[in-house]
């Protein structure tokens, strides 16, 4: 009882450094904290810390496809396995102090701890519309703000946001730039061609036509000028356990059939290639 009252103070500690730059997500009004462990709007909207930490701030129930099978190998992969390392030392690069960073489309935030541990001087937020995943953020990791929120409709004012990161993850360009402060920055990471290719020859799409990422950088550059585009790519070997894990976690798995997904686990390469590209843009 004791932790889990302490992760809800830590929590509501983090959230008092975050007055006036969170709005409503019902009627867009400021939100003010009330006690300890309560905010409100000015319309008497209210939304109460969990006393896990959480802050749910959804206006209809969220849907989402990731469960927490998804969530714990994710977490396995990328903070046991350390396979996003090389990628986590190049964001930091692109930090400043004090920056209150939203990880938009957090997951169980295994990523976002991973910055922070990094670049502990930040103020970390993360976003998810699934309720398990943030339940798992908050279970796994301290000293972060744990939402759970649409992308749709961000629960922040208008520029009050430092970075947006947004990781292998479905975006909202409006919404980003609405919350950015002038001058502020979106880290988006997209797979490129090779991602994942060792479990990508066990779908069945694999002989049909090769990944490509050129619309979602499109799609960015048609958002955001003076873009900057960054490559990341290396391999690290894997074992049978660490297959699972990236079957697991990847929506690349859910394509895969059985069979074939058992055959990736058991028998599949030594290695994982991990391909991405760094899309990075300032408001």
């Amino acid at each position: 009882m004791g932790e889990l009252k302490s992760k809800r103070d830590m929590a509501s500690s983090l959230l008092r450094q975050l007055e006036g730059r969170l709005r409503c997500p019902y009627c867009q009004e400021t939100l003010v904290v009330v006690g300890m462990y309560k905010l409100v709007c000015v319309e008497a909207h209210s939304f109460d810390l969990s006393k896990q930490g959480t802050l749910y701030t959804l206006t209809q129930s969220g849907s989402s496809q990731y469960d927490k099978p998804l969530f714990q190998a994710r977490r396995s992969i990328i903070q046991q396995k350390q396979l996003y390392a090389p990628l986590h030392e190049r964001l930091v690069q692109e930090l400043d102090e004090g920056n209150l960073l939203l990880d938009a489309g957090t997951g169980e935030g295994s990523h976002l701890n991973e910055i922070k541990r990094r670049f502990p001087t930040i103020l970390p937020v993360g976003l998810d519309i699934s309720k398990d995943g943030i339940q798992q953020a908050a279970k796994a990791y301290q000293n972060h703000v744990w939402i759970v929120g649409d992308l749709a409709n961000v629960p922040f004012c208008n520029q009050t946001v430092d970075i947006i990161l947004n990781i292998l993850s479905p975006s909202n360009y409006g919404e980003f730039k609405r919350v950015l402060t002038s001058g502020g920055k979106l880290i988006k990471v997209v797979p490129g061609t090779r991602y994942l290719q060792e479990l990508r020859a066990y779908t069945a799409e694999a002989s049909e036509q090769q990944y490509s990422n050129a619309k979602t950088i499109d799609l960015f550059n048609h958002h955001f000028k003076n873009t900057k585009l960054h490559t990341l790519s290396y391999q690290k070997e894997v074992t049978s356990e660490e297959r699972q894990w990236i079957a697991e976690m990847s929506p690349l798995g859910w394509t895969v059939q059985k069979e074939a997904r058992c055959d990736y686990i058991n028998n599949g390469c030594s290695f994982i290639t991990i391909d991405l590209t760094i899309l990075i843009a300032r408001a």
